[in-house]
């Protein structure tokens, strides 16, 4: 990633200032105890986004029985939370939509947004999930991004856009390329930068990408993904309908068990959806087709698929997640390899970061290994390799992996372990270790130590912290426990603080 770019972006004064209003509003979102009094106090300060706020809660995509004339009186019938999303979408779409507008027409991106937006609450909220009112802006926002590179690359970006033939699946693609960079890291970034709430901002990250978002917040940001491919339905060229259709619903099934009918019937509230809050948002909402014609294409377009090649179609799915999950374990031990290791703690490291749980990582490395191999032989160095890793899997922690790093070093990944916890850990392999006794060449017996080094990191005492350093700090600790002698664990901060040692 171009960082000098994204930073020259981030400071370009043709971006707007962030709106007063939505900043106070962002404040409230991370308060859990804040009153519908104090909500309703702050909206009435800007009697324009109160009035869209009531018109939006009054329309017929809420549906509710009885008008509702005060935000109180709408907070109190459909939640703080609702109110709160949409006060932020009414105070951050305004500054937006201005932006960009020189060289290019940002008509169809706002549009795109918007599909998406009612078609990631729609999904949402069919499957009761919890965030459903964050997948509506989520989706508003999510290509925040391609604004601010409209707005402050201009003609540079424009010409991005049009190699894209109307394909907005291209588009990350062909940024990449050009700028080094793409649009859902500028998203992020920003949206870093103006504090929007945690879950906004992985939505942002990973609107393009959803398996990669951190397991809290994985089913809204695939609602707000399948809300974009709703919206590619609804607005792509004809000629590329019928694509855009069998990728919805085949989305629609992997992710949320929706059978055709189901999704059809999404589409049919969609488009509703969109025409109603197009409005409330002053984007304009026409499509290319309706969800009835779109329906139609797709009874065509899959009745020719029998019931074995959906199975067929099924089974090779399966197979390629087995060899995509065979490609990041160790044959020998069937543990993670490095590869495997290191997405699981970029994954786990950013969902620290975002919950403020601890997360410990243990290295392990088997004392005096290389004169096992050169006296007894490499099958006997690859027992000693499995009996560790039987070890250790025996004494993780629920939800904690371990993994070979490479030759005689292995790893733990805790989430949820503190450096306590995780110390106590290290201690029970050590010693499971230490007691095993590996019998060979008749009645030889050969017993075996592992050095042992952990670091923990929690992303509200450390906020600056970066998982390499993690990583660093207890193959440190491992290294200054075998130059210790070996077979004990020590632990080391991940940052430049007083050292502790254990055992």
């Amino acid at each position: 990633m171009d960082q000098q770019l994204l930073d020259r972006i981030l400071k370009c004064e043709r971006l707007p200032s962030f709106p007063a209003i939505a900043a106070r509003v962002i404040e409230m979102c991370g308060d859990d105890n804040v009153s519908i009094r104090e909500l309703g106090e702050v909206l009435s300060h800007d009697t324009a986004i109160s009035t869209k706020i009531l018109r939006t809660i009054n329309s017929s995509f809420y549906g509710l029985r009885h008008r509702v004339t005060t935000v109180e009186r709408a907070t109190g019938m459909l939640g703080i939370n609702a109110v709160k999303m949409l006060a932020l979408g009414f105070s951050l779409v305004p500054q937006l939509k201005g932006l960009g507008g020189e060289d290019f027409d940002p008509t169809i991106i706002w549009k795109r947004s918007l599909f998406a937006a009612v078609g990631a609450h729609t999904i949402a909220r069919e499957i009761k999930f919890e965030h459903y009112e964050e997948a509506f802006i989520a989706g508003l926002l999510q290509d925040l991004g391609v604004i601010v590179l409209l707005q402050t690359l201009r003609t540079d970006f424009v010409k991005i856009i049009e190699q894209t033939t109307n394909a907005h699946g291209k588009l990350r693609s062909l940024e990449q390329q050009e700028l080094d960079l793409d649009h859902a890291q500028v998203g992020q970034a920003l949206a870093k930068l103006w504090m929007l709430p945690p879950v906004l901002i992985t939505a942002i990250c990973h609107h393009e990408d959803p398996e990669e978002a951190v397991p809290e917040f994985q089913q809204l940001v695939r609602s707000v993904t399948l809300g974009a491919k709703a919206a590619d339905c609804f607005l792509s060229p004809q000629d590329q309908q019928a694509g855009r259709v069998k990728s919805y619903l085949r989305h629609a099934s992997q992710w949320f068990d929706l059978n055709q009918e189901q999704a059809g019937a999404y589409l049919e509230s969609i488009e509703e959806g969109t025409k109603e809050l197009g409005k409330m948002f002053e984007i304009e909402s026409s499509a290319q087709q309706s969800a009835t014609d779109l329906m139609v294409m797709a009874n065509q377009t899959l009745s020719d698929l029998s019931v074995k090649a959906v199975q067929e179609a099924a089974r090779l799915e399966e197979e390629n997640k087995k060899l995509n999950a065979q490609a990041n374990y160790d044959p020998l031990t069937s543990t993670l390899n490095r590869g495997g290791l290191d997405d699981l703690l970029k994954q786990e490291f950013e969902a620290a970061g975002h919950t403020g749980n601890p997360l410990s990582v243990i290295f392990f490395d088997a004392d005096k290994f290389k004169p096992i191999n050169d006296n007894h032989g490499h099958h006997v160095g690859d027992r000693v390799l499995q009996l560790i890793a039987a070890s250790m899997n025996e004494n993780v922690s629920p939800g904690g992996r371990v993994g070979r790093y490479g030759g005689d070093e292995f790893t733990m990944v805790l989430p949820g372990v503190d450096g306590a916890q995780a110390t106590a850990i290290a201690e029970k392999v050590r010693q499971r270790v230490e007691r095993v006794i590996i019998e060979h060449d008749g009645d030889e017996k050969l017993s075996i130590t592992v050095s042992v080094g952990l670091s923990s990191y929690n992303g509200t005492d450390l906020p600056g912290c970066q998982a390499d350093q993690l990583i660093i700090a207890a193959d440190k600790a491992m290294y200054a426990a075998k130059a210790a002698g070996g077979n004990r664990v020590y632990r080391l901060p991940p940052i430049d603080q007083p050292k502790q040692k254990a055992g």
